[in-house]
């Protein structure tokens, strides 16, 4: 982040601990789109995240005075959707809604087989292997964000990002049938 947005953030997020509605309004623009993605890579469909994502700013709103600003917003805010999430995933469904699986208009096959079986190996692996392959490989948070993210040290999230990424290529080995 460049210093003088570096420094607009900060100004944003010491009107967002005093409870200053345009400053939560304008963190919540600045961050809505990429909570959102991560709760539904993480949730599965969109309906159930764009709940979580409600609820995610609920909660940091709520939290605005207990925010220790020790790491960065968005880590805190990402904690904050992972555990939402989690939330969400014990609450018993009445309906699953998964989402569509709609490729996007100029998608070819091959993009498309890609993205499907990557889809059903993610949904075998643990949540928490899940979780820090959305975080450090999709959402692109460091190593460090991700252990802030966690409440895990930097070390443990390392062991485990390695022991996801080895779950993921045997299981995308398993749904192409070891071809690669």
């Amino acid at each position: 982040m460049e210093n003088g947005r570096e420094h607009e953030e900060a100004r944003l997020i010491a009107r967002f601990r005093t409870g200053d509605m345009q400053a939560v309004e304008t963190l919540f623009w600045r961050y809505a789109d990429a909570v959102l993605a991560y709760a539904t890579r993480l949730l599965g469909n969109r309906a159930d995240a764009e709940e979580v994502l409600s609820e995610v700013f609920l909660r940091a709103f709520e939290g605005c005075m207990g925010y220790r600003a020790e790491g960065t917003f968005k880590a805190w805010l990402f904690r904050i959707a992972r555990n939402c999430c989690i939330d969400r995933l014990r609450q018993p469904r009445l309906l699953s809604v998964e989402d569509s699986g709609e490729p996007a208009q100029g998608d070819d096959t091959a993009e498309i087989e890609l993205r499907v079986a990557v889809r059903h190996a993610l949904k075998r692996l643990p949540e928490e292997y899940r979780t820090v392959l959305l975080l450090c490989d999709v959402e692109e948070f460091t190593a460090k964000e991700t252990a802030e993210i966690l409440g895990r040290s930097v070390p443990s999230v390392k062991g485990m990002l390695y022991r996801a990424r080895t779950a993921l290529r045997d299981a995308l080995s398993e749904e192409w049938g070891d071809e690669t």
